[in-house]
């Protein structure tokens, strides 16, 4: 009985981890941006056990003589489904979103270089000078093309974007200035990891990435006064979490039953 419990314990953990994944799709169903994920589950160790061993004892018998019992289930990976979500009109001159499937801002911080989707953008002051520095809600800088941070003189009137991606920054009294978002069309997003705050990073260089082929630079269509909702569906999250809890409470039973048969094999009398 052992083995039975064993594997209906270790199901759980792991339908635990999908409730989890769940409920934290749940909880960013208002997060700009945001890619829901999924899990896979793959089949723990299989034990082989030998039984009726004696061609004797086989007669008749249809079926093979070994008799395999499984371990329970793993979670083998969590899934980021990149999916685009909806287009939200916000009015805000700093809100803007990516047109395409799987592209991103490229936003730094002393981590490094990191993607979000999360377009929501604000200015803060730059220390010692005139400038502002254009930075996401969690303070990263925003990259420009030229892969350096976007600045504004202080005191603009208006933000506009052009059909090419530039932004216009314009002034009263001075020349306006021009800049384009630095994005990135990440062509393996499996490759991608959640590092917290809607970010994600992938492993390695730039470099190496865009000589392996599984990132590109540039050329994203870019919307302004628009921000991208998440991808969560509340009804099929809320479908799926009724579908897990139910396997895992099957799997609470499971150990019920075994720990029941126990008792009674132990009660018996030769």
């Amino acid at each position: 009985m052992n083995i039975q419990m064993n594997a209906a314990s270790s199901s759980m953990r792991e339908l635990q981890k999908k409730i989890d994944m769940i409920a934290n799709n749940v909880a960013n169903v208002n997060t700009t941006g945001y890619k829901k994920q999924e899990a896979n589950f793959a089949d723990a160790l299989l034990h082989s056990v030998n039984k009726q061993a004696g061609p004797a004892n086989e007669i008749g018998r249809s079926t093979p003589d070994g008799l395999r019992i499984g371990g329970g289930m793993l979670l083998s990976d969590g899934i980021t489904r990149h999916s685009l979500g909806q287009m939200q009109e916000t009015g805000r001159e700093l809100d803007f979103a990516i047109d395409s499937p799987n592209s991103y801002f490229r936003v730094s911080n002393e981590d490094g270089i990191s993607y979000t989707r999360n377009g929501s953008f604000q200015t803060e002051p730059i220390a010692g000078s005139d400038r502002l520095a254009l930075v996401t809600a969690s303070g990263d800088s925003v990259l420009g093309a030229d892969g350096t941070p976007i600045t504004l003189a202080a005191g603009y009137e208006e933000l506009s974007i052009g059909s090419n991606g530039t932004v216009t920054a314009t002034y009263a009294g001075q020349a306006a200035e021009t800049f384009q978002f630095g994005t990135a069309q990440i062509n393996r997003t499996a490759l991608l990891e959640k590092t917290g705050d809607n970010r994600y990073r992938l492993p390695g260089t730039e470099a190496e990435q865009i000589a392996a082929g599984a990132l590109e630079l540039g050329g994203s269509p870019i919307s302004q006064a628009v921000l991208e909702t998440s991808n969560v569906d509340m009804a099929s999250e809320m479908t799926e979490l009724i579908a897990t809890q139910r396997l895992f409470q099957s799997q609470g039973r499971a150990i019920s039953f075994a720990d029941d048969m126990m008792g009674l094999v132990n009660t018996m009398k030769s």
